[in-house]
């Protein structure tokens, strides 16, 4: 009996000592300080410890989308939009992902739109992190590039649709190391018609590391500029090279023509008389 005790006694002292341990750990896993949104405005603002929020859009027509957050440790962001079985859009999800698990913020609109029938197949935007478009997306262009880093491997796209009742189906896609694709995404207007957007992808020479790393600066703009062959240095030289090279020959040509010299005078009488 008395090796039973200690025995005991013994356990629950390390399972004491282990929940400390415990708790340090989910002290250490990041947290989301802060979040705010375009054309929404978080009720009775944004506390890390709470998850589920309701949010009052400034125009009920239009998606709220992401403005600006800050993330205490190394986590990342994704945003995903939240639809009633109509297709009709009901709120936004935040997920903070980390290595070691996740956090789910719900956001609920405070003010949904009533639903209403048109045309509006347009994209506003995406939402892809790590990821950057050639050309913004606008109302005229459905092709576009969109580049990320050499060893993304996790490709997640949220489209953000012009008209809050519009509807198109986000994207998560497995990508091997170095791997280029061409998605299509469609957006469906609420009376049916559709539009469909593709998106070429292209790898820059850099890692996904050294993207977050650009896009913490207060100064970032793109991770893009610079990458693209014709911005390349060694591009830069091998154009001005060639064009050195055209012009020197142009050059030397002409003045090789003006110095040549006429074999033939003009003046000279010919060496046999024309037959009479």
């Amino acid at each position: 009996m008395k090796k039973i005790g200690l025995a005991l006694i013994t356990l629950m002292c390390l399972i004491m000592a282990f929940q400390p341990l415990q708790a340090l750990a989910a002290d250490n896993s990041p947290v989301l300080n802060s979040i705010s949104f375009k054309n929404g405005d978080i009720d009775k603002g944004f506390k890390s410890n709470k998850h589920e929020y309701s949010i009052t859009l400034k125009d009920s027509n239009v998606s709220p989308t992401l403005k600006s957050y800050d993330v205490k440790g190394n986590a990342d962001i994704f945003v995903t939009y939240n639809y009633d079985d109509t297709k009709h859009q009901t709120g936004l999800t935040v997920t903070l992902q980390y290595e070691t698990g996740s956090t789910i913020y719900n956001f609920n609109y405070a003010n949904p739109n009533d639903y209403a029938v048109n045309n509006n197949n347009l994209l506003e935007s995406i939402y892809c992190p790590y990821g950057e478009l050639s050309t913004p997306i606008n109302d005229n262009d459905t092709a576009y590039k969109l580049y990320i880093p050499s060893d993304l491997t996790t490709l997640k796209i949220t489209p953000v649709t012009k008209d809050i009742n519009a509807y198109c189906a986000p994207v998560e896609l497995k990508l091997s190391d170095g791997q280029t694709t061409k998605i299509t995404m469609i957006c469906t207007a609420s009376n049916g018609s559709k539009r469909d957007y593709s998106f070429d992808i292209k790898r820059v020479d850099k890692t996904t590391a050294q993207v977050k790393e650009e896009m913490a600066r207060p100064d970032f703009t793109s991770f893009v500029d610079g990458t693209r062959i014709y911005q390349k240095p060694e591009f830069i030289i091998t154009a001005v090279a060639v064009a050195g090279g055209i012009v020197l020959l142009v050059i030397f040509l002409k003045v090789t023509r003006r110095i040549t010299v006429n074999p033939y005078d003009s003046e000279e009488k010919p060496f046999y008389s024309p037959v009479e």
